[in-house]
């Protein structure tokens, strides 16, 4: 049965652009008011305008989610501000292109702060507004990817923060089944975002990020595209979103064939090596 979702409201963390920023107007265009979360405030403002310009409520809020405070503090405004908390959506998180030996342990320290630690403050201060909207249409997703599945060269440190959203959701659609609340994981492939462009600055002098490879064609896909699946889990909920079900077989292939698996890897570094 579709939920109506006029007139709630969804938290968007990583909501500056990108997926979250698509999400963000689409959930607009689904008649649902919008907090928005990112450290830009300025390109917050910019979609908050989106938002307005469809009739709907706008917050922007600037926060990092690697401040206890900031997370803190985004929902205590999200509650004055609307009085509930229906959706969440925890997308905040960068990439970095490496391999295992090039990235040092402080990079992979700093990712999983912001991707997993982020992701964790954001659904720890979450679940108690949702509890006191307290309504029938509460839901927590997590911005997690195919990579979840599969460990990818050059992005060893993202595939791992992934794979741990994937679990945290996993292990949460449980343990909060029995309260009312709905966990939903994300599983996007490569879309045409800012992502490329922030890997490669959080990259630095690294010598992999001359050797970025491209998601194929096959598997590329539009935030937009992203963004409406993400409206179609919350109006009928479902465990995990996968916005390619291309890649959702890829991965099931992969997973079930370890050998395959590790083969094609193997010719993809190769691709990647030959530049």
């Amino acid at each position: 049965m579709s939920r109506n979702l006029t007139d709630k409201l969804i938290v968007i963390t990583g909501a500056s652009s990108g997926i979250g920023a698509a999400t963000a107007v689409a959930c607009a265009s689904a008649g649902m008011d919008v907090v928005l979360a990112a450290r830009r405030v300025e390109k917050l403002e910019d979609v908050a305008q989106q938002v307005r310009s469809l009739g709907r409520r706008a917050l922007a809020v600037a926060c990092d989610v690697n401040r206890d405070d900031d997370v803190a503090g985004l929902f205590e405004r999200a509650w004055d501000g609307f009085g509930r908390v229906d959706v969440v959506f925890a997308n905040a998180g960068y990439g970095l292109f490496g391999t295992v030996m090039e990235t040092d342990l402080q990079a992979h320290r700093e990712m999983f702060e912001t991707n997993y630690y982020g992701t964790l403050r954001t659904l720890r201060e979450a679940v108690p507004c949702l509890k006191k909207t307290g309504d029938g249409l509460s839901q927590l997703l997590i911005c997690s990817s195919v990579v979840s599945e599969v460990g990818i060269p050059m992005f060893s440190a993202y595939c791992a923060t992934k794979a741990a959203q994937d679990s945290v959701a996993g292990a949460m659609r449980a343990e909060l089944s029995d309260e009312g609340i709905l966990v939903t994981s994300v599983h996007p492939v490569g879309t045409s975002t800012e992502f490329g462009k922030q890997a490669r600055e959080h990259s630095g002098d690294n010598a992999a990020s001359k050797r970025e490879s491209n998601t194929p064609k096959a598997f590329e896909q539009t935030a937009e595209h992203v963004a409406d699946k993400i409206v179609t889990a919350i109006r009928r909920p479902i465990p995990e979103v996968w916005p390619s079900p291309l890649s959702r077989y890829a991965a099931a292939l992969t997973t079930a064939s370890p050998r395959l698996a590790a083969w094609v890897m193997h010719r993809h570094m190769r691709k990647i090596n030959q530049g």
